[in-house]
């Protein structure tokens, strides 16, 4: 069954006549179509989809449901019709009631999520090819990093070689921390240079075909800092308690619980001052949250549900570590896409 009519499937438990989609990533996911704007409109049979007339050829020989052109005839059927509270602004919202003042809409937070969460094999597939080049492009940084290297030359090089083989885009911007500012989680790249004994974080992803890779490895360039070479090893155990925790029946609490308690253990759990992980597919952070104390703490992690597990500890001042892989579920266990954590990650 293709994914709008598992979509029409959902109308029915949520008492619906139609259901607006607007957001380009689920147009994306359900069309294939890469548009900036759009609008298709599920019904209990049938679909359709509005473009203006920069999409309009485009779309008409190659979408799978009827496409029309998204002018001022274009008028929405009266009825209960749902629309995206996530997406959709009270702006949006206000026009789209002057639109068809008859209808009853109904705000329906993100629904695509439970859909998306789940990756068909297509979907694995893409992951994985992503992921390869996100590898890669991980090893060409390694290996230029040097004495007197900026962080921004580093991340150059990283969008660089992943753009030559292939990569549409890039998840995000790469993240390259040297020394105190690796204890940033979202450090942005700068003119900072590399120097002897210092930690390195890199945390890069490549989109292929539209799927996001998303990796991220903590480095020693020289002799390490003893306390951070100690972070990390609690680091690594943690992620791995985890992944170890990751089992048909599992929710995101209980794995967030696995890699908290390692950190809890050592007396250390402040210092770790994010999230566990995140879902990944068509964006790089997709639900579920993997939070403890989230909104998706009971979800059940079920087959081929894709995320990352990405534990860190960080000391401000001086540096911080963290440790991610992306991978999905399969046969009940968790699956990554990366080479398995190193005990002793000292380059130069």
């Amino acid at each position: 069954m293709n994914r709008i009519a598992l979509l029409q499937q959902k109308l029915i438990p949520w008492r619906l006549d139609a259901l607006v989609i607007e957001n380009p990533i689920d147009l994306l996911y359900l069309t294939g179509l890469k548009l900036s704007k759009g609008r298709l409109l599920v019904f209990g049979e049938g679909a359709e989809l509005w473009v203006d007339g920069r999409y309009f050829s485009y779309a008409s020989e190659t979408c799978a449901v009827p496409v029309r052109l998204w002018d001022k005839q274009a008028t929405l059927p009266p009825g209960k019709i749902g629309f995206d509270s996530e997406f959709t602004t009270v702006e949006a919202h206000r026009r789209l009631v002057l639109e068809q003042p008859a209808a009853a809409w109904e705000a329906i937070s993100k629904p695509l999520k439970e859909m998306r969460v789940i990756k068909d094999n297509k979907e694995i597939k893409a992951l994985k090819r992503a992921a390869e080049l996100t590898w890669a492009g991980m090893l060409h940084m390694k290996r230029s990093l040097r004495i007197g290297v900026s962080e921004r030359e580093v991340a150059w090089e990283f969008e660089r070689y992943v753009r030559e083989r292939g990569a549409s885009s890039l998840s995000f911007e790469p993240i390259v921390a040297f020394g105190k500012n690796s204890a940033l989680p979202h450090h942005r790249a700068s003119s900072d240079r590399l120097e002897k004994n210092q930690i390195v974080l890199l945390d890069v992803g490549a989109v292929v075909e539209d799927y996001a890779g998303d990796a991220t490895r903590t480095y020693f360039f020289g002799d390490p800092d003893p306390e951070l070479k100690e972070i990390y090893g609690w680091v690594r155990e943690a992620h791995l308690a985890a992944r170890n925790r990751v089992e048909r029946g599992a929710t995101v609490k209980e794995i967030d619980q696995a890699a908290r308690s390692v950190f809890v253990r050592e007396g250390v759990e402040k210092l770790f001052i994010h999230s566990l992980g995140h879902g990944i597919g068509l964006e790089t952070h997709e639900y579920p949250l993997l939070r403890g104390d989230g909104p998706d703490a009971e979800l059940i992690l079920q087959e081929k549900t894709a995320f990352t597990i990405e534990p860190g500890l960080y000391l401000p001042g001086r540096g911080g570590v963290r440790l991610e892989d992306t991978g999905f579920v399969a046969q009940g266990r968790f699956v990554s896409f990366y080479p398995e954590l190193e005990e002793d990650p000292r380059v130069g």
